[in-house]
């Protein structure tokens, strides 16, 4: 399968697939995400054999994505839950806690920034911190919506697993 055919599946389906992850997860910027997860993934992995069925099989890849975020998501409400135990056993104030885990963060996701390639760290910040349109970026950079959809996934992938580590 290519590059194009995966592209043109995609884009065919890519607003019913933001439907359909908005109705498992009730978040719109979280089925975007995924959404483009979903390609992403797809574009790294290419499935091995022939698909006789690209939608389901696009459908699949971000259904198992939306099951991991789930789980994830499952995994930092039971952190939260120590962590509030925590405040009360140690009585120390929630606020000190918050405000260290914040500045950790936010230095572990300005290295994760800079470790991008240019372009990649350019739209990121357009997109994300300015709140950019895409298409608006796209006209800024010289490049297509495409390749800003594409590097933007490609960022949020990156800072994404740099901050789960």
């Amino acid at each position: 399968m290519t590059t194009e055919e995966l592209e043109l599946a995609f884009k065919a389906h890519a607003g019913e697939l933001r439907s359909f992850l908005y109705r498992h997860l009730r978040n719109n910027e979280t089925a975007a995400d995924l959404a483009q997860e979903t390609y992403l993934r797809m574009l790294r992995q290419p499935p091995r054999k022939p698909v006789l069925n690209l939608r389901s099989f696009i459908f699949r890849v971000a259904h198992n994505l939306a099951i991991d975020h789930a789980r994830s998501r499952g995994t930092r409400d039971q952190h939260d839950q120590g962590m509030a135990y925590l405040y009360e056993v140690t009585g120390e104030s929630p606020e000190l806690f918050d405000v260290v885990a914040s500045q950790r963060e936010l230095e572990s996701l300005g290295e994760a920034l800079q470790r991008l390639p240019a372009q990649c760290q350019q739209i990121f910040l357009l997109c994300r911190l300015q709140g950019l349109p895409h298409k608006e970026v796209a006209g800024q950079l010289g490049v297509s919506v495409s390749t800003v959809e594409k590097q933007l996934a490609t960022a949020l992938d990156f800072l994404r697993q740099c901050l789960q580590r």
